[in-house]
């Protein structure tokens, strides 16, 4: 899963994420994210993603990055449709998953692109077994 952008906010947040100063970076995010700043959502999605200043939690992770990919964060679009591929906080759904990718991918993003690339090929090959072959 992709990290923090080295565009995002560029006041004392970003900078103390950089420093390793995480609750700080969590503590300027975090009012910015209940207001609806995506990219502000998009952090704290990593930042519970990865455990930063967070116990990990990734249920809280792709709660963040849904409410920054509904408002077309891109990396959040791509986050949460691997969350969806991989079941990660959320249940594996592979609908979700390549709705996700596909705004992304739709977007310009080689990562979501190659992913949905790997979901059309595993759901063919699964297509392609006997029902006794895929339980």
């Amino acid at each position: 899963m992709r990290g923090l952008p080295t565009w995002t906010i560029l006041g004392g947040g970003y900078q103390s994420y950089l420093k390793g100063d995480y609750q700080a970076a969590f503590d300027e995010w975090q009012p910015l994210a209940e207001l609806g700043d995506a990219e502000a959502q998009y952090n704290l999605g990593v930042m519970f993603d990865q455990g930063a200043s967070v116990e990990q939690d990734l249920a809280q992770a792709a709660s963040w990055y849904r409410k920054a990919a509904e408002q077309g964060f891109v990396d959040a679009q791509t986050n949460l449709g691997m969350m969806y591929y991989r079941g990660e906080g959320v249940a594996v759904d592979r609908n979700e998953a390549s709705r996700w990718l596909q705004l992304a991918a739709d977007k310009g993003d080689a990562e979501a692109a190659n992913l949905l690339e790997q979901l059309a090929s595993s759901s063919d090959a699964d297509n392609q077994r006997t029902p006794a072959e895929q339980v």
